[in-house]
């Protein structure tokens, strides 16, 4: 997250318990916004519309919608988020800010295009009412547009606007669907997704007015210049993908198998086990948080002073005892997260046991909810310590990690729906992974010195832009 962690330093530095607050409201609104308010906003449409008495069908057929808007909206748009993040974090360090606007423009005009081409392939095809099929494209855009804004959000100062974007688009669909459900006779699907998509375009424009607001455009930069870093940063656009794509490789899995339906001859679910999926997630949200808080203000500064040391010839006592100091900070964050998850996941199972069945889950339910629990502990963990190793630039372990989780949960799912069992499948791929994942990390802290001094280049070249010049401040 780009320049997040020098902000949230500010404010977590501060005493006071509403800074330690703030803190943690801008990393959860900044790191899971697009998520956040996707999940809180389907659970209220859904409150109201059944409360307005919109029957089963349209409630049904407006959930599927935004569900495949929003796990194709992430899979498209992490294709370039991964590859912006690091690019943009080059451009921030190296001074080269009128760079940063154009690559939003242009990392926006890349997805939206690769992302319409199959949407609007699957709209044709699928037996839909036109209105559904607008308001449904339009959803999928703005989903993709906010998510590759998030990239720069990170490093802007004014948290409050941010926050009151999504508030602000929250608050704009809550009060169209109001309108439209109780002032109107129009309570169908297609009016719910209009009203969900008016909060997300406000949003987005919010957003794109404070990002433009912040990175004041300067020389005229192509929109296409950051790809002039493709050839350094290949890999990142491939482990985007990947770990999206296996993030949702379990429900694919089960969509296929004897639990998936298919909801108005469009959208192929399995509503039990998704429905599962979604409250287990939820219990993973507190360690992307604290990472960010806890992992970025802490280890970065100990992170950067390693480095520091090296690249200002600071003598072999400095650089040691540097160096000792960040695997002390390393560990003691890493307990920190997983004793905080492990809190978390075990709250999450004893209330969704004792809660879950007043909201109609039977008993396989709130046993596969268990086993993913504890399966999305073991994922969110493995996905912190890959972010790590990306701090060391380990971008070959971090991409066969995520060659190995996508081919064990794919693998392991599919053996699962011919046994007839749901659930294991995921805790055991996440599971194997972290285990890798451990391995990786401690392999690449045991061999510091060598990624550090032996495998870097020995002489630094320019990367040049096709577009023309590349960069100039």
């Amino acid at each position: 997250m780009a320049g997040i962690g020098f902000e949230l330093k500010k404010l977590f530095d501060k005493s006071g318990l509403v800074n330690k607050a703030k803190a943690y409201t801008y990393s959860s609104l900044i790191t899971i916004g697009p998520m956040l308010l996707c999940i809180v906003m389907v659970a209220v449409f859904n409150w109201m519309m059944r409360q307005a008495g919109v029957d089963f069908l349209n409630v049904e057929l407006f959930q599927s919608s935004v569900i495949y808007a929003f796990i194709f909206s992430y899979i498209m748009s992490s294709m370039m988020t991964m590859y912006l993040t690091r690019v943009s974090s080059d451009f921030l360090n190296e001074g080269y800010h009128n760079a940063l606007l154009p690559s939003l423009y242009g990392s926006i005009q890349i997805t939206l295009i690769a992302g319409a081409i199959p949407a609007l392939i699957f709209l044709i095809v699928a037996p839909l009412p036109l209105s559904v099929k607008t308001g449904l494209f339009l959803l999928f855009m703005l989903l993709i547009m906010i998510w590759n804004q998030v990239v720069y959000v990170s490093a802007m100062k004014n948290f409050r606007r941010i926050v009151g974007a999504f508030a602000c688009g929250a608050v704009v669909s809550i009060g169209a669907l109001s309108i439209i459900l109780y002032l109107t006779p129009l309570r169908t699907a297609s009016s719910a997704l209009f009203s969900f998509d008016s909060g997300f375009l406000v949003t987005a424009g919010m957003l794109m007015v404070q990002i433009e607001r912040y990175f004041k455009p300067g020389k005229t930069v192509s929109n296409f210049s950051f790809l002039a870093f493709l050839r350094r940063y290949p890999s990142l656009i491939v482990i985007g993908i990947l770990n999206a794509v296996g993030l949702f490789a379990h429900q694919f899995i089960q969509w296929f198998g004897p639990s998936g339906v298919v909801i108005s001859d469009a959208f192929l679910m399995a509503p039990q086990y998704d429905v599962a999926v979604f409250c287990a997630f939820l219990s993973a949200v507190p360690t992307l948080i604290v990472f960010v808080v806890s992992l970025e203000t802490s280890f970065y500064p100990k992170f950067r002073n390693y480095y520091d040391y090296i690249l200002s010839k600071g003598s072999i006592m400095d650089i040691n005892r540097a160096r000792t100091e960040m695997y002390q900070v390393l560990g003691q964050q890493f307990t920190l997260m997983m004793g905080i998850q492990m809190i978390f996941s075990i709250i999450s199972i004893a209330l969704g046991i004792r809660f879950l069945p007043l909201m109609g889950f039977t008993s396989t339910q709130i046993d596969l909810f268990n086993l993913l629990v504890i399966g999305y502990f073991a994922y969110i963990i493995y996905n912190v310590v890959s972010l790590v190793l990306l701090y060391f630039d380990d971008r070959k372990g971090v991409l066969w990690l995520a060659i190995a989780f996508l081919g064990m949960n794919t693998g392991f799912t599919a053996i699962s729906v011919w046994l007839n069992d749901q659930g294991f499948s995921f805790f055991a791929a996440s599971f194997l992974t972290l285990l890798l994942a451990l391995a990786r990390i401690i392999h690449v802290l045991n061999h510091i010195n060598y990624y550090t001094f032996s495998a870097q280049p020995l002489v630094a070249r320019q990367t040049e832009n096709r577009f023309g010049p590349l960069l100039k401040r």
